[in-house]
């Protein structure tokens, strides 16, 4: 009984090493790892178990391991909400992201406005903020990441990259529809939307196309002209069960040296 007792008594020292961290500065001998005691059958048994922050930390690693362009751009790695220009333009959009980062929220966003005025940084930081909350997140522009998959078949990892894609506890798609359509970008984006859809698992999308200028987008047309936009329909159609639309206009900064 002693024994039990002492056992008890060590992993709570080790927990209450953890009470308000941040993930920053680990008090743990080893970092981010804690014993917990759990009774069975009338014995104490003791296991190692990750904090949320390891955890999280273990994963995008991962996530970081298997995809080679799949990471939020350099020029938006140090940006915040704070850091955001928020106008009347882009209000509403700002709203949404705040929205998508509470924690419970397992709904998407599909955020459609012209080139350049501020979608991808606003996704971006909606990353960033995931990331040092210890939330694992995948961030791609949709041409890198299908690049990505496409490279993984002379890799023999096919596989567990698909895997990874689909099962990412956030997905942001930058820039959907300018890749080019084909069959196989039809039923990449397909396949990886329906898991993701099925599974509810958060997927952010930026574009510079309304739902049906995007339809129009990812029609596939054979050497003929002839349209078949069954795939591009059913693109839509898990992204319209997803995700929350919301419009993000105002002026192209890019044009104005304010790159966004």
């Amino acid at each position: 009984m002693e024994k039990n007792r002492a056992k008890i008594l060590a992993a709570e020292a080790e927990q209450a090493r953890c009470e308000g961290c941040d993930g920053t500065h680990c008090k743990q001998s080893t970092r981010g790892v804690y014993t917990i005691v759990t009774p069975m059958n009338g014995k104490f048994y003791s296991a190692l178990k990750l904090c949320k922050y390891e955890k999280a930390k273990r994963q995008q690693r991962a996530l970081d391991r298997i995809f080679q362009s799949a990471r939020v751009p350099a020029a938006y790695a140090a940006e915040t909400f704070s850091s955001y220009r928020v106008t009347s333009d882009n209000q509403n959009a700002v709203a949404a992201a705040r929205w998508a980062m509470q924690d419970d929220n397992r709904r998407g966003l599909f955020i459609y406005g012209p080139r350049g005025t501020g979608k991808t940084m606003l996704v971006a930081i909606v990353a960033n903020e995931k990331a040092r909350k210890g939330q694992p997140v995948l961030f791609s522009s949709v041409p890198d990441l299908l690049e990505d998959i496409r490279r993984s078949f002379g890799l023999n990892s096919t596989a567990e990259t698909v895997k990874a894609a689909r099962e990412a506890p956030c997905l942001i798609l930058d820039d959907l529809g300018a890749e080019h359509i084909t069959e196989w970008v039809g039923e990449q984006l397909f396949c990886l939307l329906n898991y993701r859809y099925n599974e509810k698992l958060q997927t952010i999308i930026t574009t510079n196309y309304d739902m049906g200028a995007l339809a129009e987008r990812l029609t596939i047309r054979d050497k003929a002209g002839r349209a078949d936009d069954t795939q591009a329909q059913r693109i839509l159609s898990r992204i319209y069960g997803m995700c929350e639309r919301v419009y993000l206009g105002g002026r192209d900064w890019r044009q104005i040296g304010n790159a966004g």
